[in-house]
């Protein structure tokens, strides 16, 4: 057997770095292009629709309704997801943003789901889908926001957050954004 010099030692070391980084920036590159190991998920309708509200005295604004359906199929395992939505830092199943060309509030948000085999687990406060290996769920979400006329405003579920095991402390990311279709306040 060859005994390695000190030359060789630092470039092994310097290339298991590199693989590492490499291994690394492949994990983000699949997540943000919806590969994933556990789960497919597609969004199979996609409508949004506008609604004019006057306030006296106030510029005239509107309420924009927003609804997807996304389907996710766990692949190999039983995969949980929270049923529940939000836009901060408090962890959710669906996190979402709302871009548009001018100020918008959430008015209410809702997520619902159905599908064959699939059930719900209620731990203390937090309700999750269960979908059995090689079942798929069917999730309803309406997002219902506020914001100004003549602005365009669209709903992007830019993360979902689900796990393997009740008992893991950490949520697996789903990271490719679910963009609604931009709806203008007219």
């Amino acid at each position: 057997m060859l005994k390695q010099t000190t030359s060789q030692k630092q470039q092994l070391k310097a290339a298991t770095a590199k693989l590492k980084i490499l291994k690394g920036q492949l994990l983000a590159a699949k997540q943000a292009s919806g590969i994933d190991d556990y789960i497919v998920v597609k969004i199979t309708k996609n409508q949004a629709r506008y609604e004019r509200s006057h306030a006296l005295g106030a510029s005239p604004n509107g309420v924009g309704k927003f609804f997807m359906l996304v389907t996710v199929t766990a692949k190999k395992q039983d995969v949980l997801i929270p049923l529940s939505m939000a836009s901060g830092k408090r962890t959710a199943g669906f996190m979402y943003i709302i871009e548009g060309t001018g100020e918008a509030t959430i008015a209410t948000t809702s997520v619902t789901t159905t599908g064959d085999q699939v059930s719900h687990l209620t731990i203390g406060t937090l309700q999750f889908c269960k979908i059995p290996a090689g079942s798929t769920a069917v999730f309803r979400i309406l997002v219902t926001t506020r914001g100004q006329a003549g602005k365009t405003y669209q709903v992007i579920i830019s993360r979902l957050n689900y796990k393997l095991l009740l008992s893991e402390a950490r949520y697996l990311q789903y990271l490719k954004p679910l963009p609604s279709k931009p709806l203008k306040f007219s």
